[in-house]
């Protein structure tokens, strides 16, 4: 699977390979994952550029995608 990650504003963005792509922001209970548009102001990092908190889930989100090759989180890819 094709993935690439982005950072910009305090947020992580994940573009899949099917062209979904989910941001995650951080809030007052931890990390929220949303579906949205990639910013043309982001910098693309590579996965230690991610908080080692959200490397996790960032991981089990991009596993599940490549194994079921489906909606993920309510969106389609």
């Amino acid at each position: 699977m094709a993935t690439a990650l982005f950072s910009g504003d305090g947020a992580y963005f994940a573009r899949l390979s099917g062209g979904t792509v989910l941001v995650w922001s951080k809030d007052t209970e931890g990390w929220t994952k949303d579906r949205c548009k990639l910013p043309k102001d982001v910098n693309q990092i590579g996965f230690e550029g991610l908080p080692e908190e959200l490397r996790e889930e960032v991981l089990a989100v991009l596993a599940r995608a490549d194994t079921v090759q489906g909606p993920i989180g309510g969106t389609n890819n």
